[in-house]
């Protein structure tokens, strides 16, 4: 019985031990997934990094570009949790094949929800991800009628940096609180509308997350730096298409000094050509000649035979 017993927490042990390892293992994988850093993010041009004199609260100003976004979007009582975990789930099918191309597309960060209270107590979602900049131009249409596709215009964007894990929407809700606070004192532009959740990591990473709460700036001075960030833009574009034609241009001298190497070389390989040509012709006439002389020679001798008999 003793040796059965011990038989028996063996096993358990044995198990214990490689369920540890199991769970360990999770763990490991689970803090070495990929940062979000390490994925392709939303563009933006820090046009500020606000900080207060006394070196405490501080808020960047960002001027979004232009870009299409993967969207899904969701409307349901105040009352009720916000339903972004399914919202997502449509947007990662999307981009995992669930279009029209059939392919999968790389991640973006971050996941962007605008959220707005509107009337009879109802609030408004809003789940987005940047599409990636190689296929920007040329996306696959979703499969799934609830995600669509939204070129949005450029936003000049008001937020900060917060770590922690947001997993509610309590969460979310005192950081908004906490930022239009700090943006009323300072910013009159700011819409407060409405704002917009940005996480921009996995559920399964605890530690080192990034999160933001934006807010749009509205007003003159955000559609002055919309406007001089399309003239820079405008600029820019000359400034391309010179160097593209500077590299023809350099490329012509050695492309006509190819086409010249190659005119050279016609002549010299047509008249191999014309002599090979020759040959075979040669060949054959020199031994149509030989045919006859050998069959002249063979006339002469069966004429000899009856030219002596004939004198006999």
């Amino acid at each position: 019985m003793s040796v059965r017993l011990g038989v028996v927490a063996l096993v358990l042990a044995l198990c214990a031990v490689s369920v540890q390892s199991q769970v360990w293992s999770y763990v490991s994988q689970s803090f070495s997934l990929v940062r979000s850093d390490t994925l392709e993010g939303a563009d933006y041009e820090l046009l500020a990094n606000v900080t207060s004199r006394d070196g405490g609260e501080n808020y960047e100003e960002r001027l979004y570009p232009s870009a299409r976004w993967a969207c899904t979007a969701r409307t349901q009582p105040k009352t009720e949790s916000s339903p972004t975990r399914s919202m997502f789930m449509n947007l990662f099918r999307y981009f995992s094949g669930d279009n029209s191309d059939k392919k999968e597309i790389d991640l973006t960060v971050p996941v962007s929800t605008f959220v707005q209270q509107r009337e009879n107590d109802v609030t408004y979602y809003e789940s987005c991800l940047v599409l990636p900049a190689k296929i920007q131009s040329k996306s696959p249409k979703p499969n799934n009628p609830s995600v669509f596709l939204e070129d949005k215009p450029e936003a000049v964007i008001l937020t900060r940096r917060s770590g922690g894990y947001f997993i509610t929407d309590n969460a979310w809700e005192e950081e908004a609180v906490a930022l239009k606070k700090i943006l009323k004192e300072k910013e009159a532009e700011a819409d407060f509308s409405g704002y917009y959740r940005n996480g921009y990591d996995a559920p399964m990473r605890i530690f080192n997350r990034r999160n933001e709460v934006w807010f749009r700036k509205t007003g003159a001075t955000a559609e002055k730096a919309i406007a001089d960030y399309k003239k820079r833009q405008a600029e820019k574009a000359p400034l391309t298409t010179t160097a593209a034609e500077a590299a023809v241009e350099a490329a012509k001298p050695a492309a006509a000094a190819t086409t010249a190497a190659d005119d050279k070389k016609k002549p010299a390989e047509e008249t191999k050509k014309t002599e090979e040509t020759k040959k075979p012709v040669e060949e054959t006439k020199k031994t149509e000649d030989k045919k006859k002389v050998e069959e002249t020679k063979k006339t002469e001798e069966t004429k000899k035979p009856e030219a002596a008999q004939n004198r006999e």
